[in-house]
């Protein structure tokens, strides 16, 4: 069976972003990751880091087991990733552990540093993932190929200048809308957090609601959008499209 592995920075940024796109993956057939770079230790007003890490952990556990899927953390703390030597063996170590075909991750270019720098560590990480002499020591051994390797839109839509992303492209979603809201839902300490700092009424509408404006740009009702690494090593051919078909629109640019 093969192996898709959504890597991002905090709890629940894979459900708002791609979590549609990873339910059609699992009717697919494949089996489903889902790895964080944080336990989103600064995610709540109240509770101090340690007990929101424990609730955030177990909500993520439950948002995996959806898609009868697993799930990895690298180990980090909220607020303070970076590209360095600690991250980078992390991630190294989840991506050798899963060999994932496919591995989707935070954009270069979102509103939170976190998010940038988490994005900067998974692309580098699926690159020397295969080098046999880095971390030689670990129990997880080199892998034989580059993953396809895509970034999920900005949160928003948008970048901190207010400018779209380059999308390769747009997932129709529709189809899996309650999975995603399913597993959105399961974040659900994130509620008071989000009224309190980001003043959102109702997370699951804000989700819905950025995925119709995705879906109105290809005239489905949900979508999700995304960019291909196509770096040097990594394959240059969408994957995505020839796994999901119609539900897949690619976006041709001059």
């Amino acid at each position: 069976m093969e192996r898709v592995l959504a890597f991002g920075c905090h709890p629940d940024d894979i459900e708002f972003m791609c979590a549609g796109t990873l339910a059609l993956l699992a009717e697919k057939g494949f089996e489903i990751h889902l790895a964080t770079m944080t336990a989103g230790q600064v995610g709540h007003p109240d509770l101090k880091p340690e007990q929101i890490a424990s609730i955030r952990m177990k909500e993520n556990e439950n948002s995996a087991k959806i898609l009868n899927g697993f799930f990895h953390w690298a180990g980090g703390y909220d607020l303070e990733v970076e590209y360095n030597d600690f991250y980078r063996k992390a991630s190294v170590r989840i991506i050798r552990e899963v060999d994932p075909l496919i591995v989707f991750t935070n954009p270069p270019f979102d509103y939170l540093i976190d998010h940038e720098e988490t994005s900067k560590v998974v692309r580098n990480a699926c690159y020397i993932a295969s080098v046999p002499n880095y971390d030689r020591d670990s129990v997880f051994k080199a892998t034989k190929r580059f993953p396809y390797l895509y970034y999920w839109n900005a949160s928003g839509l948008k970048d901190i200048f207010g400018n779209e992303l380059p999308l390769s492209c747009i997932v129709d979603i529709s189809s899996v809308i309650k999975i995603k809201e399913k597993m959105l839902a399961c974040h659900r300490s994130q509620m008071e957090w989000l009224k309190y700092h980001n003043k959102w009424a109702d997370y699951i509408e804000i989700m819905k609601n950025q995925s119709r404006k995705e879906g109105e740009k290809i005239n489905v009702e949900f979508a999700e959008g995304f960019i291909q690494h196509k770096g040097n090593g990594h394959p240059q051919d969408n994957i995505l499209k020839k796994l999901l078909g119609n539900f897949c629109h690619e976006i041709k640019r001059r």
